[in-house]
């Protein structure tokens, strides 16, 4: 099977039966409220007004059968460089509580959204994979994206590939129609000069 099988293109997620990949980098709405970058929050994302960054790392499953071509630890190291600075995570609180994205961003402490950059679910007649990685552009010179991507294709295509968790197709089109609630949450103990000025 072909890695262009998986391009969505402009196709509706409906017309999609057996197995289907969404490479979504960039077109993510619920959740482009929350800023990525391999760093973590400066400080105290409270005192500081939300200031980006919005995440603390990653929670990696890293016993999931994508990691068998993508070796890691249960973190972030310096190899998750390319695939997490500036990417997009999503928003999962529409997920059950109990599912946990294989690749997890940690939000900041003072909100701790359920963050995801990688879902798999059963939809409608057929298996999703969607991922907000950038794993499209530049294959040329990015050695890790071209890894991550043959390791997710080659999961796929494997007995593996086989998602517990079973979703309504409006749950995947929200995210990318929805925007989450803001966040206007500040500490009482600010600095003055850091808190919102109220008209």
């Amino acid at each position: 099977m072909k890695p262009e099988r998986y391009r969505v293109g402009k196709r509706r997620i409906a017309d999609f039966q057996d197995c289907s990949f969404i490479t979504a980098a960039g077109k993510v709405r619920y959740g482009n409220d929350v800023k990525q970058t391999y760093l973590p929050v400066f400080w105290n994302t409270s005192w500081f007004k939300m200031r980006p960054p919005h995440t603390t790392g990653l929670a990696i499953d890293s016993q999931h059968p994508l990691f068998r071509e993508f070796p890691t630890d249960d973190w972030s190291n310096l190899n998750w460089w390319e695939l997490v600075n500036n990417a997009q995570v999503m928003n999962l609180a529409a997920l059950p509580r109990d599912y946990q994205s294989p690749i997890q961003p940690i939000d900041t402490w003072h909100v701790s959204r359920k963050l995801g950059m990688m879902i798999e679910a059963n939809v409608l007649n057929g298996k999703l994979l969607m991922t907000t990685m950038d794993i499209s552009s530049h294959l040329d010179r990015r050695l890790v994206v071209r890894q991550m991507r043959k390791a997710l294709i080659d999961y796929m295509e494997s007995d593996s590939f086989q998602p517990a968790l079973t979703l309504p197709v409006t749950v995947i089109t929200d995210l990318f129609t929805k925007t989450a609630p803001p966040v206007n949450m500040y500490t009482k103990d600010s600095p003055d000069e850091l808190k919102p000025k109220l008209k």
